[in-house]
């Protein structure tokens, strides 16, 4: 594998840990969050958790134009690779984009604002995780293609 696409899949590699490392803040239950002792209760901070995803988002977009700017060809392997990679990063980008939308509303949520419900919540969910399982299965690909060299 060329320098330049080990680099980018590095780089997309290193924002989907950073994209982990958000949700397991975010979904992991934790007796910090439920119990509201002072002290001990440690709410989560959907407001950063908005600007982290917003800079996951820019990020993933200028590796996206890195790989546009290669042009990649489909008939090498590396080419191959990058074109399946932009697509992932592509479906990474809607599913990091439509968390930071769920983060912003409970945000909202949590500074009074009532119009976000918990059965919008359960619906918008459902797209999230229907978002997330169309990139990781792209990733699924990428990840057969490496290994497969």
């Amino acid at each position: 594998m060329e320098t330049e696409t080990l680099s980018i899949a590095q780089c997309t590699h290193k924002l989907l840990q950073e994209y982990m490392e958000i949700q397991e803040d975010l979904f992991k239950p934790s007796l910090r969050k439920v119990i509201p002792i002072p002290g001990i209760f440690c709410p989560v901070d959907y407001k950063e958790t908005c600007g982290r995803l917003g800079d996951i988002c820019r990020q993933l977009a200028e590796v996206r134009e890195k790989i546009r700017e290669l042009r990649p060809d489909n008939k090498t392997i590396d080419g191959q690779f990058l074109i399946l990679q932009r697509a992932y990063i592509s479906g990474m980008m809607e599913a990091v984009f439509f968390l930071k939308e769920i983060s912003q509303r409970l945000y909202e949520r949590s500074c009074g604002a009532k119009e976000y419900s918990r059965v919008q919540y359960k619906e918008d969910m459902e797209i999230f995780k229907e978002k997330e399982i169309s990139f990781l299965k792209i990733g699924l690909k990428l990840n057969n293609m490496i290994h497969n060299r």
